[in-house]
């Protein structure tokens, strides 16, 4: 997810958002001996450096505890930290040697300075008072060579036993492991699923068919009558199927992909005849948050550009278009990997502006032309997951084409196990949103024809309100809106504004936008002023992606009264009774957008879901799509899968 370090900066800076005040911060707790425990430790640094090291504390009381006076220091004296600030219920404390740079993903709560000897080293950690609260002896675990985390098992046991400790195997940015969130396999910290069948339920190929797919687990006894949803379901392979199967047309829109298999299934079906069109999403090729992925991502775009002969020019090829131009990859060993001629040479070497940046190489991929002749930048995304068959199927949701969105890492790919992403996919066979569909993807391709019009394309706050947003699908009403141009979020937010009665849950990775908030938060106090209001018995439950769940502008700040990671001043927008949100507990990300309103009632139960982020940049710059979908069984198939995440989290499910 290092596309995000790119996107909070133009968040930050593009966007006049609420800035929270709070509630009086959690009752301080007095340590004993086991409250607050070092609970991982890249001792071998990371993939990026080796002297990129960091240091996880975790609290398991259930109060927030200072950590002002506390000192973590090893045996040695090399480190020797005095620790500031304080740790939330639950929550965890991110070490960084040196500066804040160490994890992409994740902001330091302290900075430290001092190496970790990897031989091992003894580290104490001792409150204001000198008592010691917990104890490591030794590297129990950890791998220098895959630079996985020794990770603890159980808060509970101590930190002297060999056998609470094992090395990490879930993936992040700069190596293995789980900074700021919990570790796999953990004890109290765990995920609350254990069945990890893939379950296929309600599956149907019928017109007007609806057909939701979780990635993870669900708790299918909330399930009503004959309604248990489809989980720990192998999302390639629905693509795939979908894919497979079509005889006249794919169009296909993709934020990023790296699958071999859906990326030969595309080329196979250009062999074959049908049109296949593909808009993906260009990168900043400079970016070194991004430059690994970016890289493989333009090999495989490569691949279909080629198709199977490898030539280019002829009939096998796919078009692809994007945002903004690509360049192909020149390094010789990386093309050997993907079958690749050695040099990209037989496509045309340009000297091209990108926005403000003059570029020169192999222009393999065209983008959005500027009037001028130049090309827009990369800055804005297109994120946009979706694929469209034949004319009639929809394929869409908040999954990402790749191995990470998927399965984690390519060991669990080769091994069928699903550890990537949180995810959902929802798939609709109706020719009348398909239709709409198409219309937006049109509207980027600038055509309707097999070549896209690089001067008429349109991407971001360029495109237009063009298409319809009701359809009746079988007797169920779907609402669809695109971003930029469709003000998705603003009809979220009068959604909930008029016609949630009883209750809202939500599974989101990044939310900003405050006008969504402030309805949910008059719904949950009755009341829009800060700090005032009366609980109304509205229900509303939440789990936020924990990478953004202490950031200033996230609004599970406002509805938990708590002060944000690198905060300076009181924020100064807060409810007045804290709700029911938590930080997930997942293996690797909470990738969904997912809104759940009026569940498991007659008071028309309905669902959100898609690509769109609720926040200023997924409403008004990045392309996105989302779905308002109104059914009874359908919201159901989504208060499964999200009792699952609730549950893993800490919530209680009444």
């Amino acid at each position: 997810m290092k596309k995000w370090t790119t996107l909070l900066a133009s968040v930050s800076m593009a966007l006049t958002i609420f800035t929270p005040m709070g509630l009086p911060a959690e009752e301080a707790h007095a340590a004993t001996n086991g409250d607050v425990v070092v609970n991982e430790i890249a001792w071998m640094g990371t993939t990026v450096d080796y002297n990129d090291e960091w240091i996880e504390l975790y609290n398991s009381t259930g109060s927030s505890v200072s950590l002002d006076g506390w000192t973590l220091t090893s045996a040695d004296g090399t480190p020797g930290i005095t620790l500031s600030g304080s740790i939330p219920s639950g929550e965890y404390f991110v070490l960084e040697r040196t500066d804040d740079g160490t994890l992409s993903e994740v902001a330091a709560n302290q900075i430290y300075s001092g190496a970790l000897s990897n031989s091992g080293e003894v580290l104490e950690l001792r409150d204001e008072s000198g008592a010691v609260i917990d104890k490591v002896d030794a590297w129990h675990s950890g791998d220098n060579s895959s630079k996985a985390t020794m990770s603890r098992l159980d808060p509970a046991i101590s930190g002297t036993d060999a056998s609470n400790w094992a090395t990490a195997t879930n993936t992040y940015a700069e190596g293995l492991g789980t900074p700021g969130a919990a570790n796999s396999g953990a004890g109290s910290q765990g995920n609350a699923c254990t069945d990890t069948t893939e379950h296929l339920n309600q599956v149907s190929d019928a017109p007007d068919a609806i057909n939701v797919y979780f990635n993870k687990c669900a708790l299918d006894q909330y399930a009503s009558n004959g309604n248990e949803a489809n989980y720990n379901v192998n999302l390639e392979d629905r693509l795939l199927n979908r894919i497979n199967a079509a005889t006249t047309s794919i169009d296909f829109a993709t934020y990023e992909i790296n699958l071999p298999k859906v990326v030969d299934a595309l080329i196979a079906k250009a062999a074959e005849g049908v049109d296949v069109r593909v808009i993906a999403d260009a990168k900043d090729a400079a970016d070194p948050h991004y430059i690994e992925r970016f890289e493989l991502m333009r090999l495989y775009v490569e691949e279909m550009v080629r198709g199977e002969d490898m030539e280019i020019g002829t009939a096998d090829d796919i078009t692809v278009f994007s945002d903004s131009p690509m360049l192909a990859v020149e390094d010789s060993a990386m093309r050997a990997d993907h079958d690749l001629p050695a040099s990209p040479n037989d496509f045309p070497e340009r000297t091209i502006m990108v926005g403000n940046t003059e570029m020169t190489g192999y222009v393999f991929v065209e983008g959005e032309q500027q009037p001028d002749g130049s090309y827009y930048s990369p800055g804005n995304q297109m994120h946009n997951k979706f694929a469209l068959i034949d004319d009639k199927w929809v394929f869409t949701g908040s999954w990402n084409f790749t191995v990470t969105g998927l399965y984690g890492s390519e060991e669990n790919m080769a091994n069928g196990v699903l550890d990537g992403n949180q995810q959902h996919v929802v798939e609709v066979n109706s020719t009348e949103l398909a239709g709409i569909y198409e219309t937006e993807f049109n509207e980027m391709w600038g055509t309707s024809t097999q070549t896209p019009d690089i001067e008429n394309a349109d991407f971001s706050s360029r495109k237009i309100d063009n298409t319809a947003h009701q359809v009746n699908i079988g007797g169920k009403t779907v609402e669809v809106f695109f971003s930029p141009g469709d003000d998705a979020v603003g009809r979220m937010a009068e959604l909930v504004k008029t016609e949630a009665d009883l209750s809202t849950y939500f599974t989101i990775f990044a939310w900003s936008d405050q006008a969504l908030v402030d309805e949910l938060k008059n719904k949950w106090e009755g009341s829009y002023v800060d700090q005032q209001g009366t609980l109304t018995g509205f229900d509303v439950k939440g789990v936020y992606d924990s990478s953004f769940w202490n950031q200033w502008w996230s609004a599970s700040i406002e509805m938990t009264g708590r002060t944000a990671t690198g905060s300076t001043n009181n924020p100064n927008t807060r409810w007045a009774n804290a709700a029911p949100v938590y930080k997930d507990a997942e293996s690797r990300k909470l990738h969904s957008k997912t809104m759940i309103i009026d569940a498991d009632t007659t008071s028309d139960p309905t669902v959100i879901v898609g690509s769109t982020n609720w926040s200023t940049n997924g409403n008004d710059l990045n392309d996105e799509n989302l779905l308002i979908i109104h059914d009874t069984d359908i919201t159901n198939q989504f208060v499964q899968e999200f009792n699952a995440r609730y549950t893993s989290a800490g919530g209680v499910v009444q």
